[in-house]
């Protein structure tokens, strides 16, 4: 995350993931403001990239292609 999440956005957050891979998920966050804005999800080897930094790279990989 690019900035320390609250209690409640790290609830939200642990109960969509929950929900999603059908088990109990707990939050470790790593606060890296590199990353503008957004947030990375790893879970095993699945990655959520939601961060800033990662759209504006996939945009760039768009056009150049």
């Amino acid at each position: 995350s690019a900035y320390p999440l609250g209690d409640d956005e790290r609830e939200r957050l642990a109960s969509a993931l929950s929900a999603k891979y059908g088990k109990t998920v707990h939050i470790n966050t790593i606060v890296d403001p590199t990353i503008v804005g957004g947030l990375k999800v790893s879970i095993g080897d699945d990655v959520i990239d939601g961060t800033i930094v990662g759209r504006l790279e996939d945009a760039r990989r768009h056009i150049a292609g």
